[in-house]
C-alpha cells in the first residue's frame, strides 16, 4: 500500500484557494482549459503543482474572467510584502 501512497513529485506549491475559488463556483478544469486552449489534465497539472506553473498571460486571462486578484490567488503573499517593504 505504501508504493501506491508515495509522495507525488512538485514542481510549484499547488494553487489551493485558486481551486478552491473554482469548486465553490462550480468551475470545472475543462472549462478552465478552454479559457486557457489547455487540456484538463494540463490544467490539473498546473493547479496541483506537478507540472508548469501558469504563465503571466494565463493568470492575466483568468483574472479578467473571473474577475479575481492574482495576488490573492497566485502571488506569494510574503514575496510581495517582502518587495513592497523594501521599495
Amino acid at each position: 500500500m505504501k508504493d501506491i501512497l508515495k509522495d507525488t513529485k512538485r514542481r510549484h506549491i499547488p494553487y489551493t484557494k485558486f481551486k478552491a475559488f473554482l469548486g465553490e463556483y462550480g468551475v470545472s478544469q475543462g472549462k478552465l482549459g478552454e479559457l486557457l486552449g489547455k487540456s484538463p489534465s494540463a490544467i490539473n497539472q498546473n493547479l496541483n503543482g506537478t507540472g508548469g506553473d501558469f504563465t503571466i498571460t494565463e493568470i492575466r486571462k483568468i483574472c479578467a474572467a473571473f474577475e479575481i486578484s492574482a495576488d490573492e490567488y497566485f502571488i506569494c503573499p510574503g514575496v510581495s510584502k517582502e518587495k513592497q517593504n523594501t521599495a
